[in-house]
């Protein structure tokens, strides 16, 4: 997972210097997104972006982060990511494509269309972390946990965007 903590060079200014073809591409497309706009953008070495987003509608969100390197844009949020978030079958699409697929997920991050499921062992060490939709949670956090079953996850968490929702569960109480 990323660190939203760490600090880059602000993206654009004097000092950010150059960025790679990928990252301008990316860059370009989710500069017009409003939830882009909250943002802070980084420049990273060798040249790739971070955006931190941590408030929405001048709301507090836990951080969701979007950076462009080795020509992936990877998307993490409620601890859990994904790498060029489109469809398998466009897996190879252009940064504009992987964009919008980008953007669809943060915005059902955001709406509460999907949540994620963060599984950890009895020591809070993590196991595993799932999308889940609201409908029909307790089959899919049993998908979840069976997944990760080998590293003997005990406890999960439910998460949206907002942490004073978080409610973590043994998965012994949960069935």
């Amino acid at each position: 997972m990323t660190d939203a903590t760490e600090t880059g060079v602000p993206y654009p200014s004097e000092m950010a210097g150059p960025v790679d073809e990928w990252s301008e591409q990316i860059y370009a497309a989710l500069s017009d997104w409003p939830i882009a706009q909250t943002g802070e953008w980084t420049r990273w070495e060798p040249g790739y972006l971070l955006l931190t987003i941590t408030h929405v509608d001048d709301s507090e969100v836990e951080p969701i982060v979007l950076y462009s390197a080795d020509e992936e844009l990877t998307v993490a949020f409620g601890y859990w990511e994904t790498h060029n978030p489109a469809p398998y079958e466009f897996w190879d699409a252009e940064a504009g494509v992987i964009v919008e697929h980008a953007k669809l997920l943060v915005e059902h991050w955001l709406n509460g269309s999907i949540r994620t499921a963060v599984l950890t062992d009895a020591t809070g060490k993590w196991c595993g972390s799932a999308t889940i939709e609201p409908e029909e949670l307790a089959p899919q956090l049993e998908a979840a946990a069976r997944r990760v079953r080998n590293f003997h996850p005990e406890q999960l968490e439910v998460r949206t965007p907002r942490k004073c929702d978080w409610k973590p569960t043994l998965l012994s109480e949960n069935g």
